[in-house]
This record gives C-alpha cells, sequence and structure tokens, in this order.
C-alpha cells in the first residue's frame, strides 16, 4: 500500500515499501505564519488501485528521493485498455482555409493553436497512465459530425475550446449536448470541478447545449465540451502558457477519475 510522507516542504505519495516517493505536492507557510504549512492533496492519488493508507509526519527528516520513471510509469497504470480521443477545436474547414477560433490580438494567439498544445499536454499525461490517446488533427477540412464520429469505439470524448468575449470576462466551463447522458453530466462534473479547483478564475459550470461536435460522437461515448478560459482576457504570454498547462493538468485529472471511479 502506497503511504504519505509530509516533510517541511512538501507532502509526498512514497511507493509502497519504498523510500522513494511517487509524485509531490509542494507546502507553504500558512497565510505567512511560520507556525502553520499548507499543502494541497492532489486527488487523484486516491483514484488508482494503490491508494495511501498511512501517513507520517516528520518535519526534520531529509526530504525523500523519487523513484525511477521506469518504476513510477509501472506503478501507476490506472488507464490501461482505455482509449480517449482529443479534439482540439478549429482548424483547417476546407482545402486552405484556416479557423483560427478565439484570438488574442494583442498576444498573437489563437484558440487552435493554444487547444493544440493543451491536447499534447493531456496526451502525454493520459498516456503515462496506460491510455491510448488519439488526436483528431485539426487540418483535415472535417465537418463537425465527422469529427464527433471519430470518437467510436473509444471511451470518452473531448472536445477542447477556449472562450472568448469582450476581453475582460474569465472563467471555465464544460459544456455537453442537450439530450446528455448522466455519463456525459459525470464526466463533465468531474473535469469542471478540477478546472476549477485548479485554476483561479470564475467557475462558469456545466451546461448544455446543442452542439455539432458532440452530436456526431455516437450515444454511446460519453462526450464533453471544454471551455477552459477565455483566451482574449489574458495579459501577457506566461498567464497564457500556465493557464495551458494547468488547464491540461485539470482536464486529464477529471478524465481520469471518471474512467478509474
Amino acid at each position: 500500500m502506497a503511504w504519505l510522507k509530509l516533510t517541511g516542504k512538501a507532502l509526498y505519495l512514497m511507493k509502497s515499501s519504498s523510500d522513494r516517493f511517487i509524485d509531490s505536492s509542494s507546502a507553504s507557510s500558512s497565510f505567512g505564519s511560520e507556525d502553520e504549512l499548507r499543502v494541497s492533496i492532489p486527488l487523484q492519488w486516491f483514484n488508482g488501485r494503490d491508494v495511501p493508507g498511512t501517513l507520517i509526519v516528520n518535519l526534520t527528516s531529509d526530504e525523500p528521493l523519487p523513484v525511477d520513471d521506469s518504476e513510477n510509469r509501472q506503478s501507476n497504470q490506472s488507464l490501461n485498455g482505455q482509449v480517449i480521443v482529443l479534439d482540439p477545436g478549429h482548424g483547417e474547414v476546407e482545402a486552405g482555409v484556416n479557423d483560427p477560433g478565439a484570438v488574442n490580438r494583442g498576444l498573437g494567439r489563437t484558440e487552435r493553436d493554444e487547444v493544440r498544445k493543451q491536447a499534447d499536454l493531456i496526451k502525454a499525461e493520459l498516456e503515462s497512465k496506460g491510455a491510448s490517446v488519439k488526436i483528431v488533427e485539426n487540418n483535415t477540412g472535417k465537418s463537425l459530425g465527422q469529427i464527433g464520429s471519430e470518437g467510436a469505439g473509444s471511451n470518452c470524448f473531448i472536445s477542447l475550446h477556449l472562450n472568448a468575449f469582450n476581453g475582460d470576462a474569465q472563467g471555465h466551463e464544460v459544456l455537453i449536448d442537450t439530450d446528455g447522458t448522466a455519463k456525459n453530466e459525470r464526466l463533465a462534473g468531474l473535469i469542471n470541478e478540477e478546472l476549477d479547483r485548479q485554476l483561479d478564475i470564475r467557475n462558469r459550470g456545466v451546461k448544455r447545449q446543442g452542439l455539432g461536435v458532440l452530436r456526431g460522437v455516437p450515444r454511446s461515448v460519453p462526450a464533453v465540451l471544454v471551455e477552459s478560459f477565455f483566451i482574449d482576457s489574458v495579459r501577457d504570454a506566461g498567464t497564457l502558457d500556465r493557464l495551458i498547462g494547468v488547464s491540461a493538468k485539470a482536464i486529464a485529472t477529471g478524465i481520469e477519475r471518471f474512467l478509474v471511479g
């Protein structure tokens, strides 16, 4: 059984019967107090088969070493056999005609390019846990229905998007089709919950909307469309990069919770 170790610097998820850690979460002083530590406990630590059952607190011990990468990969294969399809929204709508999606003109960044980066990050995270991940290329000129049909035979289909409005609005939301099933709603809820936990922006909730790409997904396959944040209100490139990275991690965690829960 895995176990937890808390030191003065971090909370560590320790490998079963080992003095090496699989993952960690940094600790910090609680609201400036030197007498209290504040640490977030990643929910995904409790999703696999080998969940931690013991907490050992030792604020004076040395920090543990990580497990070898090969050992870590073998210890967390919670998504073995699962197939996920990711659809980075927008792209080539017909030969030579590209749809950039939402745009941040000040930074020269587009929804099309950013959600492709996000898809690559999600893919890497899920594949590290044994999943098979297919990215629907956004330069194919396929209709929305045809893109959705790429979800056939998968365990879930995720369409990735970024919002835009007036340059000031901000927040995340997850959409399901108007006649979406309970499984769709559960998948959307878990992803939205992780986005809310990991992003410091407004939670706009789970919503139902008639969406062509989701209508194309076979009804037996849980499918959602994620609007991670509003790209047009991001003021600098560093913040945009951070939002893409953090939202990718949150979406991957939500997917994992759905598939192993």
